[in-house]
């Protein structure tokens, strides 16, 4: 089975506002003049398309279990302003961002400087097939939030892929957990032969 990513390298744009003096003629004197000036700081991803290309690859070895590729159709860089202004991505701006940049026709990836979050680094919504992940999550923090999107939940072994303090750098599926993705709504909508 074949699942399109849509992936969506954003860069948070963040207003600063700063007082600069200048000096103005006002007939025959000169007077200073305060002025608001606004400048935007940026935030981008570090992520770039060959990174996303060496994660995918570690995340295709775990799946390749279930028969299940990850494969980009298609990769943009974003700019938007942050929600709150903030730099760091949490859980309640994810969900305004998901609602910015959502699947179409298969999962929609956003890649940001920092996510914060209690466990991985990355979090997804398999309601809406979109999961985001910040420059310090590992390849198989990937594999586990497409886990969630293909419908699974978090397991209290260490060694499986969907620990919620996922830690090993090959983490593992059950013949369970194989089944439930490969009868997932993502994987019966996305999914098809190669």
């Amino acid at each position: 089975m074949i699942i399109p990513v849509d992936a969506h390298f954003i860069t948070l744009t963040i207003p600063e506002y700063e007082f600069v003096t200048r000096q103005v003629q006002v007939g025959r004197t000169t007077q200073q003049q305060r002025q608001r000036v606004e400048r935007t700081r940026e935030v981008p991803t570090r992520r770039n398309e060959s990174s996303l290309a060496v994660d995918l690859a570690s995340v295709n070895q775990i799946w390749s279990a279930a028969n299940i590729d990850f494969r980009v159709r298609s990769s943009q860089v974003e700019r938007i302003r942050a929600p709150g202004d903030a730099d760091v991505v949490d859980p309640n701006t994810f969900l305004f961002l998901a609602g910015q940049f959502p699947a179409r026709n298969g999962v929609s990836l956003l890649l940001v400087n920092r996510f914060s979050s209690a466990d991985l680094g990355g979090q997804a919504v398999e309601a809406q097939c979109v999961c985001i992940l910040g420059d310090a999550a590992p390849a198989t923090s990937l594999a586990h939030e497409f886990g969630h999107l293909l419908h699974l939940d978090h397991e209290g072994d260490i060694r499986n892929l969907m620990n919620g303090g996922l830690s090993i750098p090959t983490p593992q599926l059950t013949a369970s957990q194989i089944r439930t993705a490969q009868q997932s709504a993502l994987a019966r909508r996305f999914g098809s032969t190669p």
